[in-house]
């Protein structure tokens, strides 16, 4: 057969009556057909049932349950780098030296070994003499006195001047930067002024002592 046109539906139920729909094997309902479809049912296959509920029920509740908070154990043997600071404490006791309090936060001790002045142009000394042990919670202070290799060399400005420490304890050795803001730029760059270029008209060729500062060598030249 053959035709243009709308395709209708069929329904071949529909001449024998109204169409129900087939009973489902539902878990729950609110109709008291489910107690007779229950109680229908082989007791092994309700004690299943029963206990596959009880199952998913257990389990929405440990999967929904917040969990518990834990609070992180510090490390008992934190690197030297992590639990060691320095503070600029203000001017040593003699000229171009610089105090410094080396404070340990937790953990073993921790030992300094080297304290350089972060510039290749610039050296440092300290006192007491290193290697200096401090132990947590028990500050040292170290008095730094930085002294001029090349005036030349220097740069216009120190904005952020830092030290170089070697570091260690138990656990590690690390070489660590402190970096300064603050007071410590200001009095570091004054004195090396004062060094280097104490006339303004001619800062590469004056010295603190009146004698020409070196620029190919390596004489060390001690602020005053």
């Amino acid at each position: 057969m053959t035709g243009i046109g709308p395709v209708e539906p069929y329904h071949p139920d529909e001449a024998d009556g109204p169409h129900e729909d087939t009973p489902t094997d539902q878990l729950w309902s609110n109709s008291s057909r489910f107690a007779t479809r229950w109680a229908a049912l082989p007791r092994s296959r309700r004690r299943l049932l029963a206990l596959i509920v009880a199952a998913a029920g257990t389990g929405a509740f440990f999967i929904l349950r917040p969990a518990p908070v834990t609070q992180a154990t510090p490390n008992p043997y934190p690197w030297p780098a992590g639990v060691t600071t320095l503070h600029y404490k203000g001017r040593g006791p003699t000229p171009s030296s610089f105090r410094f309090e080396v404070d340990v936060a937790r953990g073993s001790p921790v030992t300094v070994h080297q304290v350089g002045a972060g510039l290749p142009e610039l050296g440092a000394t300290t006192t007491p003499g290193l290697p200096l042990t401090v132990k947590a919670g028990s500050p040292r202070t170290i008095t730094v006195r930085i002294s001029v290799y090349k005036c030349a060399a220097l740069p216009p400005a120190l904005d952020l001047p830092h030290l170089d420490l070697l570091l260690s304890n138990r656990t590690a050795q690390q070489q660590q930067s402190f970096l300064f803001g603050g007071a410590y730029p200001h009095d570091l760059w004054t004195d090396l002024r004062a060094a280097c270029f104490p006339n303004p008209a001619s800062p590469a060729s004056t010295s603190p002592t009146g004698t020409p500062a070196s620029h190919g060598g390596n004489s060390r030249l001690p602020l005053p």
